[in-house]
């Protein structure tokens, strides 16, 4: 028998990346014409930026709190990031980017953080005030929507991510809201090594509430096919140094990296396929729900000394990455990390590196974000059974640092 796991992110049957199914998605931004499917979000963005117009020397607003993946596709092109204040509530500081908006800004990237809507209305009429692009990253805004209005239909193109909240090999979309850009798909196909190889990762790592036979199997069957690509991969990479032949197939959706040469990839039929077969109303739902049940317990647990919430309500309208905390001391967030891993239950230590563009000393709210996200998944795999389990674990280990014993 085997203890029960809680992974940090979705998975699907083998069954629904192969199985063509019986109807299209057409929940935005799926089945829109002005929808472009690529490789990943960050390959989205550079086909935007070109759409766009947006050229080498132009300068562009992005939020000082970043993963740093999506600064790369500007500075690909040649085009100069500055930035504006992000509050420690997630919440963008509009005084703040208002007064950055000069005259020689063209655009500005405003970011949806883990699906709860920033004040997009105001920052749209502002950026129009100043002739400047609005550019919606809603990576972490996937079937989000504010005021019965989708996220991703206020700037004048957004992207999505769609492994960040579906269990797909690779996926990000364009859409291009402003009638008078153009763009065409990734017309490439992605590597499908790259793609197996991603899915048994996430086989291998899913969340399971049972102890049985079945489960075992299912799980050691995963972890030897990831070992095996995994020997794979390692002697591709050996052959790609010898020839000096780059090549594409070890590029992984989530990666750091920016590879100019899969620019041009699409979406594997996988990921299609997967997208298809998807009930999205449910994945919404469940989400919601998690993320429910998570805040009603936290709000009365002994946790509220040692950890803050961002968000003490759920919006209409959201839907939540993971559930974000805040750690307080120094280090914490990566022993709760590490303790609770060791019982099974994978969190999200969120973007804990600094891209060397941003000015990090003109921004400690972002660099305290930096340091103190913490999340716990609420993916759609997940029950609320095993949620009941999270919350006593880390009360544990809330005594534990309120002891000093960390």
């Amino acid at each position: 028998m085997m203890r029960p796991t809680m992974g940090g992110r979705p998975s699907a049957p083998p069954r629904d990346y192969f199985r063509k199914p019986g109807r299209e998605a057409s929940r935005f931004p799926f089945g829109r014409r002005e929808s472009r499917y690529f490789f990943s979000a960050r390959y989205a963005l550079a086909a935007g930026i070109r759409a766009l117009g947006l050229q080498s020397g132009d300068t562009v607003l992005l939020p000082a709190y970043t993963c740093g993946v999506e600064i790369d596709p500007f500075l690909y092109h040649g085009i100069q990031p500055r930035f504006y204040r992000v509050r420690e509530n997630l919440q963008t500081d509009v005084e703040d980017l208002r007064g950055r908006l000069t005259e020689d800004v063209k655009a500005v990237l405003v970011t949806h953080f883990l699906g709860f809507p920033q004040p997009v209305e105001k920052i749209r009429g502002i950026c129009d005030g100043k002739k400047a692009f609005l550019l919606e990253d809603c990576a972490h805004a996937l079937l989000s929507s504010c005021n019965a209005r989708d996220l991703g239909t206020f700037g004048d193109i957004s992207i999505f991510s769609l492994l960040k909240t579906l269990p797909v090999p690779n996926g990000g979309i364009l859409v291009l809201n402003n009638e008078s850009v153009s763009c065409q798909c990734g017309h490439r196909m992605p590597s499908p090594f790259g793609a197996l190889y991603y899915l048994a990762d996430l086989w291998r790592q899913k969340t399971n509430s049972e102890g049985s036979l079945s489960v075992l199997f299912q799980k050691l069957a995963s972890a030897a096919m990831w070992r095996g690509m995994n020997a794979v991969k390692l002697g591709i990479a050996a052959v790609r140094k010898v020839t000096g032949k780059m090549g594409g197939a070890l590029i992984r959706p989530d990666s750091f990296a920016f590879a100019p040469e899969i620019m041009e990839w699409g979406l594997s039929p996988a990921s299609i396929n997967l997208v298809n077969n998807t009930d999205l109303a449910m994945v919404k739902e469940t989400r919601r729900h998690n993320f429910t049940h998570l805040l009603g317990r936290l709000l009365s647990s002994e946790c509220r000394e040692e950890l803050d919430l961002p968000f003490k309500t759920l919006p209409d309208g959201v839907c939540p990455l993971f559930f974000p905390l805040l750690t307080k001391g120094k280090g914490e967030r990566d022993y709760l990390y590490q303790s609770l891993k060791e019982e099974g239950i994978t969190t999200h230590p969120w973007w804990p590196g600094f891209h060397p563009a941003v000015p990090w000393k003109e921004f400690p709210e972002a660099v305290s974000l930096k340091e103190r996200l913490f999340g716990i998944p609420v993916h759609q795999d997940i029950t609320p059974e095993q949620l009941e389990r999270v919350v006593p674990e880390l009360e544990k280990r809330c005594r534990e640092l309120r002891r000093g014993h960390v």
